[in-house]
């Protein structure tokens, strides 16, 4: 197969988690953690949006000298997260506001200090984000989805000038699950940090800052060569080194609030393949320059890598601090715009495994001598010169046609090559190795039970001029074989079996056979899930039919017990009637075979209870709310009952009050002596009532006795209230809609006394059932 179709093949399955770049920028090898203890922690409080994800992949921080006030230090901090874009899941986004820690590493404890010293706790929001430019890469096509996000984080703080370091932290959880040099990635968290020492705190000092965004990706096997430098204000000078990422966050607390204090642990590398130091494989291998920053090398083996870059800071010869940058350089297959390509029966990566500096075609010219080679590379229009070279018999013998025809002198092995614009950045060449040798025969006998399953045995032979190297038995059921001529092959499923042998020699030549034939065997023992069966009628039964082989050309017959069949191959079945049962099954396969199996008081269904109850009297209202629920149900040991969210009770015929008018579900669970339940759910409604009376006479004297011509009784649910009176001339002396209030005997309660005498007076409402109640009376004042 072309080398085309391996590339593909491979980008199919791991191009989702092959295209991601992340930038982070990481503090490591504390100086003074070897004494973690906490004085200074500044944090974001748990409000604000936090969005958890698992491809917040880097970051990095950095301060900057604001001002000096007496022993106090203020700082400007910056900090840059990054995320995928493409291939972030939906909660893949920043910490909205982040949390952040600064520790005080000390030797005798200390205090817990806010920004100014005060004792705040603070947070830091995103001051912006913006999709970071990927880089242009001449004469290569890179991958189309990958996009990398920047979040910019900037608070101030006000530090104390001591003799102690300080350490800024943040971290987040998780990397991501395609990383390839280092443990469990998916379950490993980072933290992004830096130290600000003594020194750096006396002389008013600033952190370097880091020149450039790396790579959102780097084209296997092409040269790499980036500058990974940084630019300090104060001219100090700057040491690089590969260094190791740090751990921090977990699965279960992707956002710690606060950061852990240090020591922080660093990742693990899977050794020996990689390390610290030599993160990535390449050829020649991935470094970086001490001096200078600049990484180079030539990575060949697609993935994803973490790589941290320390740069530390010296004045005079004395470390001032470092900062990190924890990153992954992401090796990905780039399309050439000129890529060599050749029509071949196989290729393959030199190197093996996922490394692809030069790509080598294989062709098999078992019975010929004379072969027309397929140059299908591209793009045609950008290829000004190219040739083949080929090794005839050790001659050296170059070709200029696109797709030559060449005469080799024998059989056996033949190396050549084929150059496209040699010598020019925008070339590439493909390596060809031509096999000639011989012909395979090869044949096979298939034997086997027809009637009961079992293994099918396998006869074959292959002969050639050349020893044979490969066999590769492929039994048509997505399984495989390999290296012996006779076997024998158990099938899971019947039908047609499309069986192949192929067979290859020293060379390369191939053999191929092909045989078809029906295995359409009976099961050798029939085997149905459960192996009993105990519950409460209705039954519900599921016959999980396990037996081998058996598909649906297959004739299938189940009895019951209960007097009803069924042909389903693993059917379910209901048994309403409480008894103990008998199951038949019976097998018939396409050619006649046939198996039986009998399943003794296989299935017993025990009876249920009816449940149900009743109720007096059937007019609740909130004058009478006190219900006695009788129970109804068939013989039962338990009972449950649920008075909406009133109560409960467990007694066979409880006594309720509901504390409320309205409707109510009432809930009956009943069991039996077998052990099965029923229910029952019945709507029961407490009608709200109301009562309301007026005195004959009353006495306005003012002797807190009756002084007030006011109505009492029950008048919850009451609608539309009015009270009227009048005098003996018909004039209204008083009128209320709230039935709280009464008559004084004054006008309206605030004029003129009102006479001794009879007054008429009449009462309207609409009762809590939409009744209209009405009446007229006469009343006597007294004083």
């Amino acid at each position: 197969m072309a080398l085309k179709k391996i590339m593909y093949g491979f980008k199919i399955k791991y191009i989702h988690f092959l295209i991601k770049l992340i930038v982070n920028t990481i503090l490591t090898n504390f100086r003074l953690f070897k004494i973690p203890i906490l004085l200074l922690l500044f944090h974001t409080i748990l409000g604000g949006n936090v969005l958890r994800g698992s491809h917040i992949v880097g970051g990095e921080i950095t301060y900057k000298f604001l001002q000096r006030q007496d022993n106090k230090i203020v700082y400007n901090f910056t900090m840059k997260i990054y995320r995928d874009i493409y291939l972030s899941n939906a909660n893949a986004n920043f910490d909205n506001p982040a949390r952040i820690a600064i520790y005080l590493m000390t030797n005798n404890g200390g205090k817990l200090f806010g920004t100014n010293g005060d004792g705040r706790i603070i947070s830091v929001p995103i001051k912006s984000r913006a999709v970071v430019k990927p880089p242009d890469v001449p004469c290569l096509t890179p991958p189309s989805n990958i996009a990398v996000e920047e979040a910019i984080y900037e608070w101030s703080a006000t530090l104390f000038d001591t003799s102690f370091s300080y350490v800024v932290s943040y971290q987040r959880c998780c990397r991501n699950n395609a990383v390839v040099n280092i443990n469990n990635s998916g379950t490993t968290g980072a933290t992004y940090s830096l130290e600000i020492t003594p020194e750096a705190q006396h002389i008013n000092n600033s952190s370097p800052t880091f020149k450039a965004f790396p790579p959102l990706f780097i084209c296997g096997g092409e040269l790499l060569k980036y500058d990974h430098s940084a630019q300090d204000t104060e001219g100090d000078q700057l040491v690089y080194q590969f260094c190791s990422p740090l751990v921090g966050g977990t699965s279960n607390n992707p956002s710690p609030n606060p950061p852990a204090p240090p020591p922080y642990a660093s990742v693990s590398f899977k050794q020996p393949n990689y390390t610290a130091d030599r993160p990535m494989a390449g050829s020649p291998v991935v470094t970086i320059d001490p001096n200078t920053g600049i990484i180079t090398g030539a990575p060949n083996i697609l993935g994803q890598y973490v790589i941290s870059v320390c740069v530390e800071e010296y004045r005079n010869g004395k470390l001032l601090g470092k900062i990190f940058r924890d990153f992954q350089f992401v090796v990905a297959e780039c399309q050439k715009n000129v890529a060599a390509s050749i029509t071949a029966d196989s290729s393959s990566i030199i190197n093996g495994g996922t490394a692809f500096v030069k790509k080598e075609y294989f062709i098999y010219g078992c019975e010929n001598v004379t072969l027309t080679l397929d140059n299908q590379s591209k793009d045609r229009a950008q290829i000004n010169n190219f040739y083949w070279e080929f090794n005839n018999k050790g001659v050296i013998e170059r070709y200029n046609e696109w797709s030559p025809t060449i005469t080799f002198r024998d059989t056996g092995l033949y190396l050549g090559k084929l150059l496209l614009n040699p010598g020019l950045p925008c070339g590439d060449s493909a390596f060809v190795k031509v096999q000639l040798g011989g012909r395979i025969e090869s044949d096979f006998k298939v034997k086997y039970d027809t009637c009961v399953a079992g293994p099918v045995n396998f006869d074959g032979i292959a002969t050639s001029a050349y020893p044979i190297k490969e066999i590769i038995w492929n039994f048509g059921d997505g399984k495989k074989d390999s290296n012996r001529l006779k076997l024998a092959h158990t099938y899971d499923k019947p039908g047609l079996k499309k069986v192949n042998l192929s067979t290859k020699d020293k060379y390369g030549c191939k053999g191929d056979t092909t045989l078809s034939f029906n295995w359409e065997p009976a099961p050798p023992i029939l085997i149905v899930e459960p192996d009993n069966f105990v519950g409460c009628s209705p039954g519900k039964v599921f016959f999980n039919n396990k037996s081998k082989p058996i598909d649906t050309t297959y004739n299938i017959k189940w009895d019951f017990g209960d007097g009803t069949v069924g042909k389903a191959i693993s059917p379910t079945h209901i048994y309403a009637v409480p008894d103990t049962y008998n199951v038949r099954l019976t097998i018939i396969s396409p050619i006649g075979c046939r198996k039986d199996a009998y399943f003794s008081n296989w299935i017993k269904i025990k009876p249920s209870p009816k449940a149900d109850f009743d109720w007096s009297p059937k007019l609740i209202t909130n004058l009478n709310p006190s219900i006695t629920f009788e129970d109804k149900s068939s013989p039962v040991v338990n009972w449950r009952w649920f008075f909406g969210n009133e109560g409960y009770s467990s007694k066979s015929s409880p006594v309720f009050n509901f504390r409320d008018t309205g409707s109510y579900n009432v809930k009956l669970y009943v069991r039996n002596t077998e052990g099965c339940v029923d229910s029952v759910f019945k709507s029961i409604y407490v009608t709200p009532q109301a009562t309301f009376y007026l005195p004959n006479a009353f006495t306005p004297n003012f002797d807190t006795k009756n002084d007030e011509f006011k109505g009492v009784g029950s008048l919850l649910g009451v609608k539309s209230f009015q009270l009227s009176v009048w005098n003996r001339w018909g004039e209204k002396v008083f009128f209320t809609q709230n039935p709280q209030e009464g008559w004084n005997g004054q006008k309206d309660n605030i004029g003129r006394q009102e006479p001794d005498g009879v007054y008429l007076y009449e009462v309207i409402y609409i009762s809590p059932t939409n009744e209209k109640i009405s009446k007229r009376d006469f009343v006597t004042l007294y004083r």
